[in-house]
Order: structure tokens, then sequence, then C-alpha cells
């Protein structure tokens, strides 16, 4: 059991879709850091800018876009992991996964908002995003990266404990998921999150 991976999961005669469903959520754990290094060295200039000189331009989009798909990736990526360990995680593990998924589910649909919602107020009322964000808009954007957060730092505590993937890239989870409150683009955030389910899933312990 100690030296499961993503890859190595049985696919003979089990008679479910766990094996495809591990191997597309490897697939999309190696694409995220990638996007997110893309998506980083992309949005520099969009960062630099003010907000409603760049809402609804091609690199907005396509930034944005971006953040909207590694957050996607990432939630296929959870699936896998939990799947291959799921026989040794425990109630933590099933609660931090689930918590996890919820705020990543939350997390995409604020970068879907930027997608969309921005872009649109830049055109039809430009002043709205010269106003620093606050009250309900704040706490509700701030509370999904929260249940993000938590999630995804339960879930790396729970795999440390089951022992069934690398313990370096497990701790480099639990860094990543902390590290993800900090104010910063998508992809920044949570480019060290990205590293680590990565190397989890491809790497033998």
């Amino acid at each position: 059991m100690a030296d499961m991976t993503m890859g190595a999961v049985d696919t003979g005669e089990r008679g479910d879709e766990r094996p495809h469903l591990v191997r597309w959520g490897t697939r999309a754990a190696v694409a995220a850091p990638v996007l997110s290094a893309f998506s980083i060295v992309v949005g520099i200039p969009v960062i630099t800018e003010e907000l409603r000189e760049v809402a609804g331009s091609p690199r907005w989009v396509l930034v944005t876009a971006s953040a909207l798909a590694l957050l996607l990736l990432l939630g296929l990526a959870l699936l896998a992991l939990y799947l291959v360990q799921e026989h040794r995680l425990g109630a933590l593990g099933h609660a931090g996964a689930l918590v996890a998924l919820a705020g990543t589910v939350l997390a995409a649909g604020g970068a879907w908002d930027s997608v969309f919602t921005v872009p649109y107020l830049a055109e039809v009322a430009p002043g709205v995003l010269d106003r620093g964000t606050s009250g309900p808009l704040l706490a509700g954007y701030v509370g999904s990266y929260l249940v993000f957060v938590v999630g995804w730092a339960a879930f790396a505590v729970a795999t440390l404990r089951a022992r069934v993937l690398p313990r370096g890239a497990s701790i480099a989870l639990l860094a990543g998921a902390l590290l993800a409150i900090l104010p910063a683009p998508t992809a920044l955030r949570t480019l060290v999150l990205t590293v680590a389910v990565a190397v989890l899933a491809t790497r033998r312990r």
C-alpha cells in the first residue's frame, strides 16, 4: 500500500470508473502548475495597470480564464488524490476533501466573476471598479478562500497521517494551502499548492 501511486492504481477487474478518474485527475494535477506559471507571466502587466483600464481586454480575459481553468484542474486533482488514498484517510481526510472541494468551487465562482462580470462593469459602470472592495462582497470573497484554505489544509494533514503519498510533498501541500490565503492573484496564491499537488500525483513514496 505504501508504494501505491496515481499511475500505479489497479485498472484491472474492479469494474468501476475510479482508475479513469485518477488518471484524468493526475493529468489535471500535472497541468495545474504549468497553467499557473503561464497565468502569472501573462498577468504581470495586468497587475500593474488600473483595473478599469485593463478589464475586458484580451489579456484580462486570458489571465482570468486561466485562473478559472486552474481552479477546475485543482478540483479534478483533488478528486484523484482523494481516491488513491481514501482507504487510509479517516474522518478528517473525508471531511477535508469535501471542504476543499467546496472551497475550490467557491473560488472558481469568484474567478468566473472576474472573467465575465468585471468586463461587463468596465463597459457599463467603470466607476464601480474604482471603488475598493468592501462589505458583503469582500466578506464573500475572503470567506470563499477561507473555506478553500481550511479544506485543503485539513486534507493535507490527513494525507500526512495516511502515509500513502510522499511526506515531503504532503508538507508542501499543507504549506501551499496556508499560503493560499494571501492577497494575490489566484495563480500566484495557489502556485505552491499546484506544485505540491503535481508532485503528489506523480511521485512514489
